[in-house]
């Protein structure tokens, strides 16, 4: 009979079992969730009167172009990297019910919504943008670049300090 004695023991062995059980439960679900995250899809054609729910990754291009037609821009770091600056227009990250509530004050959920970040790296965008899919909104586009990229071409920005 295995004994464990020591706390540590006990508590690697029952560590290693609940991963065990949890991976092979999912392995034996009809539709398994994904060990790895997905990565966004990029879209180079960009239909936005379809009326099919959408969520990808967009290039600067398609952000400076969504930028131009007017869509609104959500710009998904903290106040404080906000403040010191952000696309010009863009709405500042708020409470979720909140930040919801502030963007159907100027749009529909079915209207698109530009959602960014720092960097390429940062993953808060594309959180915000599942967290708002969930919400019902159907026309999520992440802009991976985000600040950073942004900030490096001529294009509009404010300053709030």
């Amino acid at each position: 009979m295995l004994l464990l004695k020591k706390p540590l023991e006990q508590t690697i062995f029952f560590i290693l079992l609940s991963v065990i059980l949890g991976v092979g439960s999912n392995f034996f679900r009809s539709e398994p969730i994904s060990l790895l995250a997905q990565e966004l899809a990029i879209s180079n054609d960009l239909d936005l009167n379809s009326e099919e729910p959408v969520l990808l990754a967009i290039s600067i291009d398609q952000a400076k172009k969504f930028f131009d037609e007017g869509v609104l821009f959500l710009d998904a770091r903290d106040d404080a990297y906000y403040e010191e600056g952000h696309i010009k227009g863009a709405m500042k990250n708020a409470f979720l019910m909140e930040l919801i509530f502030n963007i159907e004050e100027k749009q529909t959920k079915t209207d698109p919504l530009v959602v960014y970040c720092g960097d390429p790296g940062c993953g808060d965008s594309e959180d915000l943008a599942y967290d708002l899919q969930n919400e019902g909104f159907a026309k999520l586009f992440v802009f991976k670049g985000g600040w950073l990229e942004w900030s490096k071409t001529n294009y509009p920005i404010s300053e709030d300090r």
